[in-house]
């Protein structure tokens, strides 16, 4: 039985060889296993690298680095935090620098991963009990009676103990992330939900007041066939005039309270279709008929709509639709809700100037830019708006109401008729929204 030994001065180091090498394995499944040698000794390296040669574990050789004294060791532990175990002898330049190792990678590194097999010549001065009750290492291994077949044995416990730590590591972080993102999406929806009884009590109110406002009235209302009964049959003008401009004012009153009263159910009713609609895009129910569809009709019915609105806020509305119409892959009804989101945002967030809506033509595809000069989107905030659950901006959102629902569902629709929608913006310049759309199959081509 043939045995390496290593003599430097006091020391000396034997691996006897018990049993037959160890088959190598073929194709590494990852990176190396990062083994640190620590110790003064040049032949106690020779020989270790001799005896790990080819040594694998898990299908990943090893990568060992050595460090010749106490200091090197120090900074070699500061540059590869990721090493796996450190073989670490005990007296280099002190009788106790690899004692002291083990107390800065311990305490001051903070490093429990770090798997530390302590290595000896001297195992009289250093009882292997009193070491372990003093120190944090991991093994204990005595140069004199170290075989190869331990030396091997102790670094693949280490090598698998520091696997098991990092996967725990990693799992711990996991469930961190998920418990953040699971707390995350429970306040938004809390928020959520705070926002939309908001929004719901206001339409609500709104149609209360008329039908309040019509019971307190009831017994003017009641009267209004008798007035003009008995408006018909006066024979004094000046009297038959001033029952005319009452009944005029009644049926005024009246109007305006229904008008009122329709705009809050209205309101009422598109909140409700777009918490109908994320539900049925989440549910995967939410049905599409795409057919080819011309697009200036579509476009002319969705700005004739929002126009009022336009100048009611004192904006301008202009398109740049080009001279030749073409037709799109698309469910024409989820088309105009689209076009009315994004035209209806930007309306919302313009408080002066002008709303541009212009189409693009590209070789496979119409692309449709809404362009404003709103009050724009913080950058960190691009990717947000597009989230349900969360509202952008909420002192913005509070002032023009609004469910956030409506950039969501945008999105899905657009993604579920073979587009994309994107968003480019500058904080108190305005924003453009921008939405492509697939050209019908005999356009394509078509210049």
């Amino acid at each position: 039985m043939e045995d390496f030994v290593a003599e430097s001065g006091k020391k000396q180091m034997v691996f006897k060889t018990k049993g037959g090498p160890e088959q190598q394995e073929s194709r590494p499944l990852g990176p190396p296993w990062k083994i640190l040698v620590i110790d003064d000794d040049r032949q106690i390296h020779y020989l270790t690298e001799e005896v790990l040669r080819g040594f694998t574990f898990e299908k990943r050789p090893l990568q060992l680095i050595s460090g010749f004294s106490g200091r090197e060791a120090i900074e070699l532990i500061r540059q590869h935090q990721d090493a796996a175990a450190i073989l670490l002898d005990v007296i280099m330049e002190t009788n106790y620098s690899g004692l002291d190792i083990v107390k800065f990678i311990r305490e001051e590194m903070n490093n429990r991963r770090l798997r530390i097999l302590l290595r000896t010549g001297q195992a009289g001065q250093f009882p292997e009990e009193k070491i372990f009750e003093e120190y944090d290492i991991n093994n204990f291994l005595e140069k004199a009676d170290l075989t190869i077949r331990r030396l091997k044995t102790a670094i693949k416990v280490s090598l698998r103990a520091h696997r098991d730590m990092c996967e725990l590591d990693l799992a711990r972080m996991r469930e961190v992330e998920l418990r953040k993102a699971a707390d995350a999406a429970s306040l938004a929806k809390t928020q959520f939900l705070h926002m939309m009884s908001h929004e719901l009590r206001t339409p609500l109110q709104g149609t209360k007041g008329p039908f309040e406002e019509f019971k307190s009235q009831f017994h003017l209302f009641s009267g209004m066939k008798e007035l003009y009964r008995l408006t018909g049959a006066l024979e004094d003008d000046s009297l038959k005039r001033r029952f005319s401009a009452v009944l005029d004012d009644v049926r005024g009153e009246v109007e305006a309270i229904a008008a009122q009263g329709l705009k809050s159910v209205e309101h009422l009713l598109g909140l409700i279709e777009d918490i109908l609609d994320l539900a049925r895009i989440e549910a995967g129910k939410l049905h599409l008929d795409i057919a080819p569809h011309r697009v200036f009709a579509a476009i002319e019915e969705v700005v004739v709509a929002v126009r009022p609105l336009v100048e009611k806020n004192g904006l301008t509305l202009e398109t740049d639709l080009g001279s030749q119409d073409v037709e799109v892959l698309a469910d024409r009804k989820r088309f105009k809700q689209i076009l009315f989101n994004l035209l209806g945002n930007a309306i919302k967030f313009t408080v002066r100037g002008r709303i541009v809506l212009s189409l693009v033509r590209n070789d496979r595809e119409l692309c449709f830019r809404i362009e404003d000069s709103g009050i724009g989107i913080p950058p960190e905030q691009l990717e947000t708006i597009f989230e349900p659950f969360v509202q952008v901006d909420n002192s913005a959102t509070r002032n023009v109401g609004g469910t956030g629902l409506g950039l969501p569902i945008t999105r899905e629709l657009v993604r579920r008729m073979g587009g994309e929608l994107g968003v480019q913006s500058t904080l108190g310049q305005g924003s453009v929204f921008s939405f492509t759309l697939p050209l019908a199959e005999h356009e394509l081509g078509v210049a």
